[in-house]
């Protein structure tokens, strides 16, 4: 009966011990969303733009965010 009763005080105190970990936890990261947005935005973001539609090419290069010697094609 005893060995009983221990278990279960010390399966309540490590639920207790969990629990008011979460908590702290949770409280700590508060900025979390503003973390993630910023991460997703940065994921978003094309490390080289490629043009919309096909670059505009004058015969010398062609412009499609920025000058280039060259006619760069969409990538789709």
């Amino acid at each position: 009966m005893k060995k009983k009763v221990l278990s279960g005080l010390f399966a309540l105190a490590l639920l207790v011990a969990t629990g008011y970990g979460v908590n702290q936890s949770m409280k700590s990261d508060a900025n979390l969303p503003d973390l993630a947005l910023a991460n997703v935005e940065a994921l978003a973001q094309s490390e080289e733009k490629t043009c919309p539609a096909p670059c505009i090419d004058d015969g010398s290069g062609c412009y499609c965010y920025g000058w280039y010697s060259y006619c760069r094609e969409p990538n789709w």
